[in-house]
Order: structure tokens, then sequence, then C-alpha cells
């Protein structure tokens, strides 16, 4: 073989190809085959060049294909030819919805005049907010439609003849291209760039804390002392809503001078200082860029819808119960998307849900009443917050400003005269406290390339279980 540092020269203008590569073949003492589909002109000044770089100018000229066999030089025409390229994803396709919806409904009672039958029903008075989100994930499907287009073939087309262009096996994780050389640089290229970034992963923590407000702070958390007294706090707010697309929130980032990413702890000794502190959930959940992960921690509350169908026969009345058996979550349930950039910040879109039980009423049914059946419906308090945010990895986000105020009863006396009807309240004492607590909640995303690192750097992996020694060589 020649060796690397050879080089050589070819001049010409609008020369056919096959008379510029039997030229060069020639100086490097090479066999030259050209097939005969070989068409076309090339106009090229290559002066003290390589062999290797001369052969690839020629190839995007004249749209050849020149591979080397041995001391043979192979000359064919740039024709479509099939290539499978193997692409390690999961086949699964994915749709996420996520509806807030807010609806009041006012009904009036009594009838209103009307001159056709002389009195209506009274109307209605309804309102109706609606934000609905929604994510398709089909990666196979949508691999195909952009493959398709990279190399110039309609969407539409037939896949099932023996022409088409682009095979997708999802469960196999195969793609088979036929096209051209240059085409084919082109998938490759945009095949490896979409690898790396649907490989690429987010580790998500989350803690949701409640704060019992003091006296002192009745209007919640003043971010703005928390800012002053620790370094690498930065504070937004929006509490006006002059966008109506979002709501009023505050958000606040916090990154330690010491380290790269801010802590929760340090935090949450800060908001001791606004009242009492209790921590509500703290996940920590990973998940793949652009898809949804979903965490959801609850009890599954049973409570029974009850009906009462009455019938009479010749006046005898016979009574009919029907329960139907129904569940509601309780609990924590929380819905992310991450989504990277190449610049390292991390663009989630959120939906943290507490749900708990604030107490039971009656069912107001008269005949469920006629018949001495009590039913409890519970009744559920929600506090949710559905967001985008950008974060740069690593640092602390917080969200905050959802403020609700509860009202406690305690009732004490004097055991058994106070539980005497009519006069009981006359030997007892009754407290109705108002409680007004902030629901806050703490999140750091983090891009994760190599979770076995991250695992370490949490100090996890002392906490996982460890190999054993291997079982010894049956002889």
């Amino acid at each position: 073989s020649r060796p690397a540092h050879k080089v050589y020269t070819l001049v010409g203008t609008g020369v056919p190809v096959a008379d510029a590569l039997f030229t060069l073949a020639r100086d490097a003492g090479l066999d030259v085959d050209v097939h005969p589909d070989v068409q076309g002109t090339v106009t090229i000044n290559a002066i003290d060049r390589p062999l290797e770089d001369i052969l690839h100018r020629i190839e995007r000229q004249a749209s050849v294909r020149i591979h080397r066999e041995g001391d043979v030089l192979v000359v064919e025409a740039d024709k479509p030819y099939p290539v499978t390229y193997h692409l390690d994803y999961v086949a699964l396709s994915r749709v996420n919805d996520s509806v807030v919806s807010v609806a009041t409904q006012i009904s009036t009672t009594g009838m209103t005049s009307s001159e056709d039958n002389g009195s209506s029903d009274a109307g209605n008075n309804n309102s109706t907010t609606r934000v609905v989100s929604r994510s398709v994930h089909d990666f196979w499907q949508r691999i195909e439609r952009n493959v398709r287009a990279l190399i110039g073939q309609p969407a539409g087309k037939d896949t099932s003849t023996d022409s088409a262009d682009v095979i997708v096996n999802p469960e196999a994780g195969l793609i088979t291209v036929r096209a051209t050389r240059r085409q084919h640089a082109q998938v490759a290229a945009y095949l490896r760039r979409v690898l790396h970034n649907v490989r690429r992963q987010v580790l998500i923590e989350a803690t949701l804390v409640e704060v019992t407000l003091d006296r002192r702070h009745r209007l919640g958390v003043d971010w703005n002392l928390v800012a002053k007294s620790t370094a690498g706090l930065t504070i937004r707010q929006d509490l006006l809503g002059l966008n109506l697309g979002k709501s009023p929130f505050t958000l606040l980032t916090y990154q330690d001078s010491d380290t790269d990413h801010g802590s929760v702890d340090a935090t949450l000794r800060m908001l001791k200082e606004f009242g009492d502190v209790k921590v509500l959930s703290s996940p920590k959940i990973m998940a793949l860029n652009n898809q949804t992960a979903m965490l959801k921690v609850v009890d599954n509350l049973v409570y029974f819808t009850v009906e009462a169908d009455t019938t009479t026969n010749q006046s005898i009345s016979q009574t009919s119960v029907t329960s139907k058996v129904n569940t509601v979550p309780v609990g924590f349930v929380m819905s992310v998307t991450p989504s990277i950039d190449d610049e390292g910040q991390i663009t989630l879109t959120m939906r943290p849900t507490i749900s708990r039980v604030t107490g039971f009423v009656k069912d107001p049914n008269p005949q469920l009443a006629q018949i001495g059946v009590e039913n409890l419906v519970p009744q559920i308090q929600v506090r949710e917050m559905e967001s985008v945010l950008r974060v740069p990895s690593g640092h602390l986000a917080v969200l905050g400003g959802l403020i609700q105020d509860s009202v406690e009863h305690d009732r004490t006396g004097f055991p058994g005269l106070s539980d005497l009807p009519y006069v009981g309240n006359a030997f007892s004492y009754q407290d109705n406290r108002v409680k007004r607590t902030e629901l806050v909640i703490f999140l750091r995303p983090r891009i994760v390339d190599r979770p076995e690192v991250a695992v370490r750097q949490e100090g996890l992996d002392r906490l996982l279980p460890t190999a054993g020694p291997a079982p010894a060589a049956a002889h």
C-alpha cells in the first residue's frame, strides 16, 4: 500500500468521471473498475492532496460511490441501496392527557312567569374553566415520518410493496432505509442525534412542605427575607395575573455558594422562622427526556352510593335498597415531563396534586331518611398546581403562595355534664381556631448521563444490596 503522506494532483474542467479516475488511478498505481452506469463530469482543482480527499470530492460532484478493494478502485453510480439501522428504544406509544377544570353552577329556585305556560323553571348560571394539556409520544411513527422526509419519499407512500424505501420494525428495534450514500449519511447523522437526545435522563427531587403560619406572618412566607439572609437565592413573583394563561405564583431558585446545587434542608430550616414546618412528601423520580413520569402514593377511599326504590302494591309499600361501591384516591399524585436543551437548561411541565379528607356529609336523599339509612359521603380537599418551569440543571426551584384557611373546633367540659342535652353547653368550653397554612413545593432537577454515578453522588449506593460471593463451580 502507498504511504499515508503520498499526495496527488488532479486539475480539470468538465472532465468525464471515468477519465478523471483513470488518470488518478494510473498515478497512484491502482487498477480501476468503472460501472457502466457511471456518468457525468467533474471540475476539480486538487493540488498535492491525499488520494482519499480527491476521491471524496469526486463522489460529491458526480454522485458516485467509490470504494477500494485491495489495489482496485471500484466505481459505481450512487443508486439507492438498503441499510439497516439498529435503534435501542422501547416499542411503546404513550398518550398523556392532563385536565384542570373549575366549574361553578348556581341554580335558582322558584318559578318565573311565562306568556305560554304561565310559569317556568328558573335558569342556571354556569361558569367553567378548563385547561387541557395533551402530549402524544410515538417514537417509531415519528422516526419513520422524519426519515421519509430526509430521503424525499412522500409520507403517504404505501409501505406494503417491495419498493418501500423505509421499513420499520419497532419490536426488533430496526429501521431499514433504501437511499443513496449521501442520503444515508444524513439519515445516520439524524438518528445519532435523536438517540443522544431521547436517552438523556433527568433526576427530579421534589419535596412538598406545609407551613403553618404563625401570627406574625399571616400573609404567607416572605421570600424576600429568605433571599436577603441566604446567598445564592433568586426570587421571581407573578401575583398580578396579567397574563391569563398563567396563574399567580412565587418562584424562587436557590444555589448554594459552596456547592453546585441548592440544599433543601437549609431552606427548610429557614422556613421554620415563619411557623411550623411539616414535610408531606419527598419523592425522587427519574424520567427520560420528553417522557412523562407519574408518581402516585394514595389510599383508595371507599364509599357507597345508596339508592332506595319504594314500590306500592295493593296498599303495601316495599322498599329495596341498592348500593354501589365507589373509590376516590386520597394522597399525593405528581406528573412531570422534563425537556433538556443543549445548554443544560431543563424545562419542566409539572402537576403535583395533594388530596385529603376533611369530613363527611350525609346523603340528603329523603327516601334514605324514611327507611333510616344514613349514607356518608366524604369531602375531599384538593390542592394542585400545574406550571411550566425552566430551571438550570442542579438548581433548586421553589413554588409557593398556595395559602389556605381552616377552622379547628376544640370542645372541652365537665365529664358527663357537658354531654347533657340543652344544658350541656353551659358546662363546656368550645375553642374555634383559624389555622392558615401555605403549601411550598421544592424541585431540583438534574441531568443524569450516567445513573450509576448519580447514585454514588447521592449516597444511595450504600442502601443497595451488594452481590454475594460467586457460587463454586461443580466438578
